[in-house]
């Protein structure tokens, strides 16, 4: 046997010589460059995801001014619709009528009024006008006493003592009324 064969050194037939040291060289240089590729690709990744937070951030504070310019536009036209009730009711209390004259000025009061209720109902606010007799609802009413009422049902409305309003569905004020209760059954009647 000859020396190759006895040290397992001998070449196979279709396989590659051991690469001599130029080869990992051109490797070297081959993964410098797809790094540098690896790396201006990650930058640019990087400066993209700074610039796409930028423009969210610049996105929530234009709808955020957007939003607020919406809300004083809103209130704007609300509050303008009461410039000419507030006109009216500084007509009324300079001209103070001596008591022969009473009468008209109550009824120009009365006009202001329901010119009030117009400006509130062209924003779309309703009354809540519960009747006395009524039962009370907790979602549109607040009691402001409830009165020992023998002769009444638990929970029927006295007195409407101050009107409620909503806008669509929402209360924006309770009715303010005074309710019946039932005196206690073993409750000593009170002097």
């Amino acid at each position: 046997m000859t020396d190759k064969k006895k040290h397992g050194t001998e070449e196979k037939h279709g396989e590659q010589p051991v690469p001599d040291a130029a080869k990992p060289e051109m490797d070297a240089e081959a993964l410098r460059a797809e790094l540098e590729q690896v790396r201006a690709q990650a930058d640019e990744y990087l400066d993209g995801w700074k610039r796409a937070q930028a423009d969210l951030v610049n996105y929530r504070k234009r709808v955020e001014r957007d939003a607020a310019e919406v809300r004083l536009q809103a209130a704007g036209r609300a509050v303008s619709r009461w410039f000419s009730v507030l006109d009216d009711f500084e007509r009324a209390l300079k001209e103070i009528p001596d008591p022969a004259n009473c009468v008209q000025w109550a009824g120009g009061v009365e006009l202001i009024y329901r010119k009030s209720l117009a400006a509130l109902e062209a924003e779309g606010v309703t009354p809540i006008e519960p009747e006395a007799g009524a039962d009370f609802d907790p979602n549109l009413h607040e009691a402001i006493t409830r009165e020992m009422c023998p002769d009444r049902r638990d929970g029927e409305i006295l007195e409407v003592v101050h009107r409620g309003y909503r806008l669509g569905d929402r209360v924006l004020r309770p009715a303010k009324v005074r309710v019946a209760c039932k005196p206690a059954p073993n409750a000593e009647p009170s002097e």
